[in-house]
């Protein structure tokens, strides 16, 4: 049998104990409710902006207050990255690319441009082809029209872009196969500026029409070659 001392001892090294594990729970805790403070803290902090450059430098551009509207040169930046996503192609990336410029658009318009993808044979076939697009967008020349609300809000931006599509085999870096002047018609939505949607924009309807080719109102298409004269 163990004497008085003994379990007075033993007693006392569990209170010891339960004193340690009540003052790891604490901080535990302390750190826990730290966290959540700074989680919700970086929420309600203005978005900022990153310009990220061809070497991968990145530099702070400013911070960007979800009240603020975009302004015209946001518009044609978010234009014509919409229309490289969407008309600069290299086969095996053609679903990548799409799916960036899908990103870009409201639901609605972004729901009817995949429906157009689903009936748009050309796409699979640029998929496993051997052929690589690229886009020459003219800025000086570069389009932008506002529509704004009752209380002089800016709602919409309707930008209208000149450029040359140039189409290569994706093995030779030579002169292009094909060349054609295109016009690009872009309507973009003004939103509330959010993590997904730091430019406040977002792409409501676009439209290609190739110059030599034209005969009478452009239609919504998804692929970025012009069509083959019959």
């Amino acid at each position: 049998m163990l004497s008085t001392t003994t379990q007075y001892e033993l007693w006392a090294d569990l209170s010891q104990q339960n004193k340690h594990l009540r003052r790891n729970n604490w901080l535990h805790w302390s750190v826990h409710l730290l966290l959540v403070l700074l989680v919700g803290f970086m929420s309600y902090r203005p978005l900022t902006a990153i310009r990220v450059d061809t070497f991968g430098r990145a530099t702070l551009v400013d911070a960007v207050q979800p009240e603020n509207q975009p302004g015209p040169e946001e518009a044609q930046q978010v234009a014509q990255l919409t229309a490289q996503y969407l008309l600069e192609v290299n086969s095996g990336s053609v679903q990548r690319d799409l799916n960036k410029g899908l990103r870009l658009m409201t639901v609605d318009f972004g729901n009817a441009y995949r429906e157009k993808v689903k009936d748009d044979t050309s796409l699979a076939a640029l998929e496993k082809g051997n052929i690589r697009t690229q886009l020459a967008v003219d800025g000086p020349s570069t389009e932008v029209k506002v529509q704004k609300d009752g209380e002089g809000r800016v709602t919409r931006y309707f930008v209208t872009q000149f450029a040359r599509l140039d189409v290569f085999r994706a093995d030779l870096l030579t002169t292009p196969v094909l060349t054609k002047a295109v016009v690009i018609r872009t309507t973009m939505l003004v939103v509330p500026r959010t993590r997904t949607t730091l430019n406040g924009l977002l792409v409501d309807f676009f439209e290609k029409e190739f110059l030599e080719d034209k005969k009478g109102a452009p239609t919504l298409s998804t692929t970025p070659l012009p069509k083959e004269k019959p």
